[in-house]
């Protein structure tokens, strides 16, 4: 080969060397967060968590329970008829009794008598909340035999148990939930590391992965795709928190009752990828209990328009005296005026730093049934028509019915009511499958967005006497 020729053979070898190099080491997939991620929750009320106050007696079939305090439950709220109560046995164990209803703020009622071994000042008085969190994302990374993981926060009071099925003051429990019970996006296998607990930043956090399928990738957001993990099913979830220290009724906000959650993917060798950790919050707290007196003396009068103190206007109708006794766990109609509207009302608001919005739905627990007994007061159908999720006007009065109405509060553009003409209703849909979305949007809130929920009975003159009662439940969530 003579010196020309070897030259253009170096120059050429050169030229290509970059190029072979690019085609043999491909470049790697780059991570970036994933988008649009939100926590469902099917229920997001605190777990009940008291103690026994002082005076109980054994053969009651009442208790009181310990009204003092700045933790867990000190009254009777957020109990619904018919809930299942377990009550610490001094000896061992627990008893389960039946809440029959509520007695002033902080007594309950049972429906059988209550044992010796059950009285003693101090023994806990629990009802758990079970809830299944629907965790759903767009991913915007992708690594072959990689893992999608989620961490809810787990309880990190100083002495207490994350994993004993009992609810906890700063955290999620266990509770009963089952690698089973948990369903994984992409073909993933079934989950791991359930049962186990890490620290991140100083918290510490339940473990749920999904490991993507043997030589598996998931697809990116771009192509449409969403990621969804389930995490419980029917019988087995995680245990809702009890209420926090400095817990205020009927809210959640940074400083009680709101818990992170961490979406997290990890390469094939369970490496983080820091570039793909997004975090964010579940908020829980109380429902609202309902309550209303058909009362055996009422009387129903004409002609008193104009002669009682103005009352305020909401949702096109002013609402009744009752207002003075609502708080934001509680409303109390008191008697109730036969065949004519009961109005009492509520103020819901909501703000959310989340790219995608936020939907406040609601649902109750049942219709408003009397206390001891079976008859209920029905939902509403307006004047024929209305439904869970169809409204129209209700201008008829001479039927028993209960449900409700919306008026917007204050809001920015983009934010939806479920109702958005005056004067036309609908019923409550019943448990959490028939939740209905009663304010919400899909980008960031300028500010915080408000709501009136305005509650209606009217009772007709053959509604049976005596005290009716139900739950109404309200689930916010951000999509992240």
């Amino acid at each position: 080969m003579n010196r020309q020729s070897a030259l253009k053979s170096i120059l050429c070898f050169v030229f290509f060397l970059p190029l072979f190099f690019y085609l043999t080491e491909p470049k790697t997939t780059q991570a970036s967060p994933s988008t649009e991620l939100k926590n469902q929750l099917s229920l997001a009320q605190l777990s009940y968590f008291a103690r026994l106050g002082t005076g109980n007696t054994a053969g009651n079939s009442f208790i009181y329970v310990n009204n003092t305090g700045t933790t867990l439950s000190i009254n009777n709220y957020n109990l619904d008829i018919g809930d299942s109560l377990s009550i610490q046995n001094s000896v061992s164990g627990t008893n389960v009794y039946v809440v029959k209803g509520m007695i002033d703020g902080n007594g309950i009622a049972l429906n059988t008598a209550i044992g010796i071994s059950n009285v003693a000042p101090g023994l806990s008085v629990i009802v758990p909340r079970y809830s299944i969190h629907t965790i759903s994302f767009k991913p915007w990374s992708s690594y072959q035999d990689g893992k999608w993981q989620v961490l809810i926060k787990a309880n990190g009071t100083a002495g207490t148990n994350t994993n004993d099925n009992s609810p906890d003051p700063s955290g999620f429990d266990q509770g009963n939930l089952l690698a089973t019970a948990v369903t994984c996006p992409w073909g993933a296998a079934t989950a791991t590391g359930i049962g186990t607990t890490i620290v991140v930043s100083g918290s510490p956090y339940h473990v749920i992965t999904c490991p993507l399928p043997a030589g598996g990738t998931n697809p990116l957001g771009g192509t449409g795709s969403t990621g969804t993990i389930v995490i419980g099913n029917a019988t087995n979830m995680l245990l809702n928190p009890a209420p926090a220290p400095n817990h205020v009724i009927g809210q959640a906000n940074a400083s009680a009752d709101t818990y992170n959650f961490i979406l997290r993917h990890l390469d094939a060798s369970s490496n983080v990828i820091d570039e793909d950790t997004t975090s964010g919050k579940i908020a829980v707290t109380e429902s609202v209990r309902i309550t209303a007196t058909v009362d055996p003396t009422i009387t129903f009068s004409v002609g008193t328009s104009g002669v009682t103190t103005p009352s305020t206007s909401l949702c096109g109708t002013a609402i009744g005296n009752g207002a003075s006794n609502t708080t934001a766990a509680s409303l109390d109609f008191g008697s109730l005026n036969l065949s004519a509207f009961n109005n009492l009302a509520q103020f819901v608001q909501c703000t959310t730093n989340a790219s995608n919005g936020y939907a406040i739905q609601t649902f109750e627990s049942g219709q408003l049934t009397m206390l001891g007994g079976s008859t209920t007061i029905p939902d509403t159908r307006c004047d024929g028509s209305c439904n869970a999720t169809t409204a129209t006007a209700w201008t008829t009065n001479t039927s028993s019915g209960f449900g409700y109405s919306l008026q917007v509060g204050t809001t920015s553009a983009g934010a939806t009511l479920g109702i958005t003409t005056s004067g036309q209703y609908k019923s409550f849909g019943v448990g959490y499958a028939n939740a209905q979305t009663i304010l919400s949007r899909t980008n960031v809130p300028a500010g915080t967005d408000s709501a009136y929920i305005c509650y209606r009975i009217t009772v007709a003159n053959a509604q049976p006497a005596g005290t009716y009662q139900n739950e109404v439940n309200f689930i916010a969530t951000a999509t992240f």
